[in-house]
């Protein structure tokens, strides 16, 4: 993973930003922004994310899904 703002939250936050652009890519950053801790690095995020193209993103994201469910870093 890349120094970029997905690289700088914690496995959990990348989960939610991935969650967040499976549900609706377009809306993602707005939604997290709302945050009232972490707002700016989540929408950061989720622009990052929803910029990479469609071929990659979605195996991305099922990478980023499975190592926070399997604690790994």
């Amino acid at each position: 993973m890349s120094n970029g703002a997905l690289a700088q939250l914690t496995q959990h936050e990348q989960a939610l930003v991935a969650v967040a652009i499976l549900i609706d890519g377009n809306e993602a950053a707005a939604v997290l922004a709302i945050d009232s801790t972490r707002g700016e690095q989540l929408k950061a995020a989720a622009q990052e994310l929803g910029m990479m193209e469609i071929d990659t993103r979605l195996p991305f994201i099922g990478t980023l899904l499975r190592r926070a469910l399997e604690g790994e870093r």
